[in-house]
């Protein structure tokens, strides 16, 4: 992400901040909150091809709606990982498999996984269990923007090869639209707002690289990347939750 993308979503977040604050504070029967939601990620499909299992953290701004019985938001998700399967750096490699630097000595490349996703949601409490009548069984639907690629960290900072434009033809930059569903234990109560579940992503996506220098083909085609997360979220309250407001809410 650009700092002129990054600009932008700092922007369009602080404005649904204002304007959702405003919006509860005027009905006063709202529940806004900022969720931070931390999980594993196992690819399959095609992203397995390329990727291990990872990482994720996300951002979300929520706002509970009583008529939907759910919340509705904006979401951001950051993706890391180590476990690197695709060899983009094939062409570079030396006969032993090392890199080498402008000063003729080894380099020290290490490939890493970088993710994105930024999309809004909507879900709903099928089923009301626990200990207050907002906690249960939720079900949600997502729709985005998905990007991944390849980031090379250079610790030695002596492989020129992969600096300024030549990164574009290695790192497999992909992104596309992206859908998103998730089944969770939702809880909420005047004192802990919580949840545990799975995510379940379908990108639809293609590289926006013009060339791979290791394969010297231009990239086509569109991609179906799955990905399946295990996570917990956390909603730290913006409004105060009450136990009328469950009473109401309900």
């Amino acid at each position: 992400m650009n700092n002129r993308s990054l600009l932008s979503l700092i922007i369009l977040i602080s404005l649904l901040l204002w304007s959702a604050r405003s919006y509860t504070q005027e009905k006063g029967e709202r529940f806004l909150a900022l969720g931070s939601n931390y999980g594993l990620d196992i690819p399959i499909g095609e992203l397995a091809d390329r990727f291990g299992s990872s990482f994720h953290a996300a951002i979300s701004l929520d706002l509970y709606s009583p008529k939907l019985k759910g919340f509705m938001g904006l979401e951001a998700e950051f993706q890391f990982g180590e476990k690197i399967k695709e060899d983009a750096l094939s062409s570079i490699r030396a006969e032993s498999g090392a890199i080498l630097g402008i000063d003729g000595r080894t380099a020290d490349v290490f490939l890493r996984r970088n993710g994105a996703y930024l999309g809004v949601y909507i879900n709903r409490t099928l089923l009301s269990f626990g200990k207050t009548q907002l906690s249960g069984l939720n079900a949600g639907l997502g729709i985005g923007i998905w990007s991944h690629n390849i980031r090379f960290r250079d610790q030695s900072s002596t492989a020129t090869q992969l600096t300024g434009d030549y990164l574009k033809g290695y790192d497999r930059l992909t992104r596309g639209p992206t859908i998103k569903e998730t089944l969770s234990y939702l809880h909420l109560s005047p004192k802990l707002n919580w949840s545990i579940g799975l995510a379940f992503m379908q990108g639809f996506t293609k590289s926006v690289r013009a060339i791979d220098f290791d394969t010297r083909n231009k990239p086509t085609g569109t991609r179906l990347d799955l990905s399946l997360s295990l996570e917990a979220k956390w909603y730290l309250p913006l409004t105060k939750l009450t136990r009328e407001q469950v009473d109401i809410f309900y």
